[in-house]
């Protein structure tokens, strides 16, 4: 009798723990691991937004908007996958707590971010052309049909039903964030010596109340704001008459490699992704340089998506309470009337450089998360350019500063002030906004 009840014990032990290790693989089925997924399909998304924002012309304060919001899209669409992640709601205070999956069902977190940016991606495009709606809606297709030859199709319906609801919260978010007002008002330019005026007769200026956008990690958008430390003078004797005779004399003397970076980092609206674009176009790049899986691609659009929008809400409202004349228009009146910078001046203030906030500020973010890597950016290789390469992101960042000074559209102050912004703005983000536990040791 007590050897039947021995045995009659062993098997229940041995049913529990087949029960226990059926439960521990339905689970892993439930929560599949965001980390050891193909990012490819976020990255293709991307890369259209990337090529959407180049063909609709979207100005470069509007593009690092867009850019941003979808960072966070991507992100929050896989984070329920990131064992141990935290969501950006709670962390911003003004975005909305996120909807959460059915945690007893599986779902595939490729489909789930192919849903969701689908959905946003198209909802930034205030007159979106119908090339662009019939891209966005023919990628979510394809997307849709690889996935369901990865997993059971059921799966990939109830992802992209998440991935939907996901996405109508955000939009909502979005509608938000003072753009749709901004649309409306008036702007008066001041006059007065040492202001800026447009270079180009009937430009109008360019999203002067950008600063009044709602920031993203930023508590208000001068928070980094850094002041100008040179008073406008066209005393010939002044350190500003001298800055505008470096612009002068480096724009008269340009080597062939001065003119390929000038060139490179233009990147004019309409007919690239604009300047926060471009940065979008090397995290694009170093997914597959640094073997990035879904996880941490998402966590690095998200990170960088939100240094991009904050830089240039912050450096767009320096720019119209400083509203600084261009160096076009000061070596016109008081140097040289025919001289002509090598690329042409934007319609709007000089200082501070753009260029220089929004590259510091992501040089500062992909710095703290990859530690000093060494790349080489193929943005505009298609555009007939030679590819650059470079020892780290901060090397990367300077060139894109220094090139604007190479154009001829800003004064060095504005650049090295720019730049200071723009770590700051980098540092704000990553200080606000915690995606992941810190590593003992770390």
């Amino acid at each position: 009798m007590k050897a039947f009840l021995n045995r009659k014990l062993t098997i229940v032990i041995v049913l529990c723990g087949l029960l226990l290790a059926s439960i521990s693989v339905q689970a892993q089925n439930v929560y599949p691991d965001a980390t050891e997924m193909d990012p490819r399909p976020v990255v293709e998304w991307m890369q259209l937004f990337y090529d959407r924002i180049e063909v609709e012309a979207i100005n470069a304060p509007a593009a690092s908007r867009m850019y941003a919001y979808a960072g966070i899209t991507a992100y929050e669409s896989v984070v329920n996958g990131i064992p141990g992640n935290y969501s950006i709601a709670g962390q911003i205070q003004h975005m909305p707590e996120m909807p959460l999956p059915d945690f007893e069902l599986e779902y595939d977190w490729a489909s789930v971010a192919n849903a969701a940016l689908s959905v946003v991606i198209e909802s930034l495009f205030p007159n979106p052309s119908e090339e662009t709606v019939t891209a966005i809606r023919e990628l979510r297709q394809i997307q849709a049909e690889e996935r369901i030859k990865e997993t059971e199709s059921a799966v990939v319906r109830r992802s992209m039903d998440y991935g939907d609801e996901l996405a109508a919260v955000i939009v909502e978010w979005i509608a938000g964030d003072n753009f749709a007002e901004t649309r409306e008002m008036e702007f008066e330019l001041p006059v007065g010596d040492g202001l800026w005026v447009p270079t180009t007769e009937g430009t109008r200026p360019a999203e002067p109340y950008w600063g009044s956008i709602r920031p993203f990690a930023l508590y208000y958008a001068d928070e980094c704001a850094v002041q100008p430390n040179m008073d406008f003078s066209s005393d010939e004797g002044s350190a500003f008459y001298a800055q505008a005779l470096e612009v002068r004399e480096v724009g008269d003397n340009l080597t062939e490699d001065q003119q390929a970076i000038a060139r490179w980092w233009v990147d004019t609206p309409g007919i690239t992704g604009t300047p926060a674009g471009h940065w979008v176009s090397i995290e694009n790049q170093l997914v597959e340089q640094l073997d990035l899986p879904l996880s941490r691609a998402t966590e690095m659009y998200a990170l960088v998506g939100m240094a991009l929008g904050d830089a240039f809400i912050s450096c767009w409202s320096l720019k119209y309470q400083i509203n600084l004349l261009r160096p076009e228009t000061y070596i016109h009146e008081y140097i040289r009337r025919s001289w002509q910078p090598y690329i042409q001046t934007p319609p709007f203030p000089e200082y501070p450089s753009g260029h220089s906030v929004v590259s510091a500020a992501a040089a500062e973010v992909l710095t703290r998360m990859f530690g000093t890597v060494a790349f080489t950016d193929e943005t505009h290789v298609l555009r007939g350019e030679a590819p650059h390469s470079y020892t780290s992101f901060e090397a990367a960042a300077n060139e894109a500063a220094i090139s604007r000074l190479y154009g001829g559209i800003h004064f060095r102050a504005a650049i090295e002030n720019g730049m200071r912004q723009g770590r700051c703005v980098g540092e704000r983000v990553l200080s606000y906004v915690s995606l992941r536990p810190i590593p003992q040791g770390e």
